[in-house]
């Protein structure tokens, strides 16, 4: 029959083991998160500092608490209890947080495309504006009516976005309601005319095509090329005042 000292001296072996298990799980975490910066830095854009700091910052934490609760339950007096409690608080906590690492994937996937940048004109399911800011969380649009609009990265990276900028200018798109007090060769020649006003500030023709007829106007599409981005309010603004000037009835969508 074995002694209470060989007993004892078993179950401390035993400890021991896997306190030395815990410490190497904590060490290699620690080893992970110290070499991990090089390897995310040919990920993510060198540039984008605010967006780089918080990734590290939630991955680092990821990976700290997967490491703890790895040791705790190497160390614990029924690590089988212990890794079903932990499997059912870790599901709780990635339903309750799912949103989140949602958008904290799409970030990191619209920013790795690279599609547009802060000062891009860009559009988003119709709606058109300039990037004035991309946080943690979406994209701040400011329109041409002053609007400050704010898209998720969710959104964004299940849509098409549209970056409207080019090494030549700006594209933009208008919509325009003409209405059907004329017939549809006056209002297309309506908006051509009143487009030529503006003709010193673009770089090719103006497009114009019939989207639609509706019970009360017709509705075209047009697209205008602008040289400067930094007329573009101006150019805008001088259109619908042509526009206006000619039929009240005209409206103007950006």
């Amino acid at each position: 029959m074995e002694s209470v000292l060989d007993i004892l001296a078993g179950w401390l072996e035993g400890y021991i083991v896997r306190v030395i298990q815990a410490a190497l799980v904590i060490l290699v975490a620690y080893i992970v998160v110290k070499y991990t910066d090089k390897a995310v830095s040919l990920i993510v854009k060198a540039e984008e500092h605010e967006f780089l700091e918080r990734f590290m910052m939630f991955f680092k934490a990821v990976i700290y608490a997967i490491a703890i609760l790895m040791a705790i339950s190497f160390v614990a007096a029924e690590p089988q209890v212990f890794v079903a409690l932990l499997l059912v608080v870790g599901l709780g906590i990635t339903i309750m947080f799912s949103d989140v690492l949602r958008n904290i994937g799409s970030e990191l996937y619209v920013r790795n495309m690279r599609a547009f940048k802060e000062g891009d004109w860009i559009e988003v399911d119709g709606i058109q504006g300039r990037v004035a800011r991309m946080d943690s969380l979406g994209v701040i649009l400011e329109t041409l009516k002053r609007e400050r609009v704010y898209i998720p990265y969710t959104k964004i990276s299940h849509t098409t976005v549209i970056n409207r900028m080019s090494t030549y200018g700006l594209s933009l798109k208008l919509t325009v309601k003409i209405p059907k007090t004329y017939d549809i060769a006056r209002a297309r020649e309506l908006v051509t005319s009143s487009l030529s006003s503006v003709r010193e500030d673009l770089i090719a023709e103006p497009s114009v095509s019939l989207r639609s007829i509706t019970e009360s106007s017709y509705v075209f599409d047009v697209v205008i090329d602008i040289m400067n981005i930094g007329k573009v309010e101006k150019v805008c603004e001088k259109v619908v005042l042509e526009l206006k000037s000619r039929d009240t009835g005209v409206d103007v969508e950006f």
